[in-house]
């Protein structure tokens, strides 16, 4: 990786739908050369996945109690509700990142989790200001 790749990055991790050709100019480059950086970046395991961030107005973390035996299951049953997820040492096992457009759908994704077989108990914490 070199330093026109590092550029590639910084303007991607921006806005991942930076067309090729506006990266191109930006960096020196023609697109196809940008294109085939990107792919190698992408095949060297150095570019992950491309993504994107919502301006969901609601956002929350529920910490989760399950059994240690438990925790990957739950992981897998709950992964469809929430935009990160973590394991934690402590009190609680799993913490799960949710954002919603309004407060409703947020807490139909607190209820789905807390519902979800081997959740032993949970607690949300909603964010108040960035």
């Amino acid at each position: 990786m070199d330093e026109i790749d590092l550029q590639i990055l910084e303007i991607l991790k921006k806005n991942a739908r930076t067309k090729n050709v506006t990266i191109a100019e930006k960096v020196g480059l023609t697109e196809g050369a940008v294109r085939r950086r990107i792919e190698k970046m992408i095949e060297s395991g150095e570019i992950v996945k491309f993504t994107i961030e919502s301006s969901a107005e609601f956002e929350g973390i529920v910490l989760i109690k399950t059994e240690l035996q438990q925790i990957p299951g739950v992981r897998a049953k709950i992964e469809k509700y929430v935009d990160r997820m973590f394991e934690l040492a402590g009190d609680y096992d799993i913490a799960a990142l949710i954002q919603a457009f309004t407060i409703e759908k947020l807490n139909e994704k607190v209820d789905k989790i807390r519902k979800t077989p081997g959740v032993l108990d949970s607690k949300t914490l909603i964010k108040l200001v960035d």
